[in-house]
């Protein structure tokens, strides 16, 4: 952290040694504000890559375009991984080389390992072949109220639709909402306003008053906040026993994955129902319901003009925008 080495400097004799250190400090910094999930995950890549380079022979803080090149030709052939999964460890890796190591990883290099990867994704498609889980399917509005209707009357019943309908909501991510706390979740007469303050996407997303009991988010969060007498300064989301006991930690995100699971499994969806099936379900159904990219952008947290938004409109677009609905088939 910052603070503990900042006494550092008075020991520092010169002004270019005062600038080292400060050097050093800021780069102890700002690895420090990365999020944990992303840390670990990249941590998870730099060990692939220790495996990659133990074995190919190569030094281990080669950042060239043969030892990227190199790490996607090993991954495919070697780990049989997916794309997503070798798009994922390229990121973390090159990450690593030029903010851990200090190496200067050219834009050549990535380049040609992103050919190279593109080459894959072609040949897969080509014999027809999907590797991985592939893009997670966004939920429609029907489906969402399936899923709410599907949720039991218990406690942990009322967790489950709160979970659902508020993450829905504000496009959150599993991240997002398993860090939220209840004050975080603001009351306002026309509903909630929920801001997300760690995470990808931090900032504000105000949820208005549904008209159906089955997908109001409002009226979801206020039934699970009486039935787990939940305190303002304690976790918004928590586990729940199978005697209805309501713990006192808040939820991981591997455990609110494990609840969206078996709450898509208990509504028959026919689909793995996933944090990012309600992010980008939230985007399409918006689309669909004719609000503007902005009004979008703004309600998930977005940036606006976001490539990412708007291959979640491409969803929707190829078919309200459809040109063979031009001729007269």
């Amino acid at each position: 952290m910052l603070a503990p080495r900042w006494d550092a400097l008075e020991d520092a004799a010169s002004p270019t040694e005062r600038l080292a250190t400060l050097d050093a400090i800021a780069e102890t910094y700002v690895r420090t504000q990365r999020p944990a999930n992303t840390l670990r995950a990249y941590a998870s890549d730099w060990r692939v890559w220790e495996d990659y380079t133990a074995e190919a022979g190569i030094p281990l803080l080669a950042g060239t375009p043969g030892a990227l090149v190199g790490f996607v030709w090993w991954l495919e052939t070697r780990k049989h991984a997916a794309p997503a999964t070798i798009d994922r460890r390229l990121t973390g890796v090159t990450v690593t080389l030029r903010a851990q190591y200090k190496v200067a990883v050219e834009r050549v290099a990535t380049q040609a390992a992103r050919h190279a990867l593109a080459g894959y994704q072609r040949r897969l498609a080509e014999a027809g072949l999907v590797l991985g889980r592939g893009q997670a399917r966004p939920i429609t509005v029907a489906e969402l109220r399936q899923v709410s209707r599907a949720c039991p009357d218990t406690v942990a019943g009322l967790r489950d639709r709160a979970l659902v309908l508020l993450e829905f909501g504000i496009a959150g991510r599993v991240s997002d909402v398993s860090h939220l706390l209840a004050r975080d979740i603001a009351e306002d007469p026309r509903g909630l306003v929920v801001t997300v303050r760690y995470g990808k996407s931090v900032g504000t997303s105000p949820i208005v008053h549904g008209e159906h009991p089955e997908t109001c988010a409002v009226r979801a969060w206020h039934r699970w906040v009486a039935a787990a007498l939940l305190q303002p300064e304690g976790a918004a989301l928590r586990p729940v026993d199978r005697w209805g006991r309501v713990g006192a930690a808040g939820l991981s995100p591997q455990a609110i994955d494990e609840i969206l699971v078996r709450a898509g499994e208990r509504a028959g969806l026919g689909y793995r129902l996933t944090g990012h099936s309600l992010r980008s379900g939230l985007a399409t159904e918006l689309r669909r319901a004719g609000a503007s990219d902005d009004e979008i952008a703004d309600q998930g947290r977005w940036k606006r003009g976001s490539r990412a938004l708007q291959l979640y409109f491409r969803v929707v677009d190829r078919w309200t925008n459809n040109a063979l609905s031009k001729l007269d088939l």
